[in-house]
């Protein structure tokens, strides 16, 4: 779904971002990589992926009693600070990461890997964990980048 969006896309941008400076093309490259990570932020937050669907609820917790209690929050309540996910742009590229400390765990969820309970403990047990897309264009950030262009174009 992303990939024929953005190709529709990349060749206006590129046109556009051609006749630009490159301090210009720095600074709506900034405007641009903020915007995601806000929107990229959000979903987290709302843990939805980025095509809209919802993520996949975490399995219900047995207590001391041995009954089963649906967990209550959000599945990844640090991960979308902004201290953790970072922009870096440049003229020719807007880069959104997940800082070190972090990207091991998104990158267990977002690709559905397997990995130890407890990554402290030598003998934690392993689980596959589904995938969950932490990152990604929906179709409102292709219009929010054609939307941050225009405003650059008109301002």
């Amino acid at each position: 779904m992303e990939a024929p969006a953005l190709e529709r896309l990349e060749p206006w941008l590129a046109g556009y971002m051609a006749r630009l400076e490159p301090r210009e093309r720095g600074r709506l490259s900034r405007k641009i990589g903020k915007a995601l990570r806000d929107a990229n932020a959000q979903r987290i937050r709302d843990n939805v992926q980025p095509d809209g669907s919802p993520m996949e609820p975490r399995k219900p917790k047995a207590d001391k009693r041995g009954r089963l209690r649906q967990r209550k929050g959000k599945m990844f309540p640090k991960t979308a600070l902004a201290r953790n996910l970072k922009v870096q742009t440049s003229a020719e590229r807007i880069e959104l990461a997940f800082t070190p400390l972090v990207a091991g765990t998104a990158a267990v969820h977002h690709y559905g890997l397997t990995a130890p309970v407890d990554p402290a403990t030598p003998n934690s047990i392993k689980v596959r964990y589904p995938a969950r897309r932490l990152l990604g264009f929906s179709p409102a950030d292709i219009e929010a980048i054609e939307r941050a262009v225009m405003d650059h174009v008109a301002g």
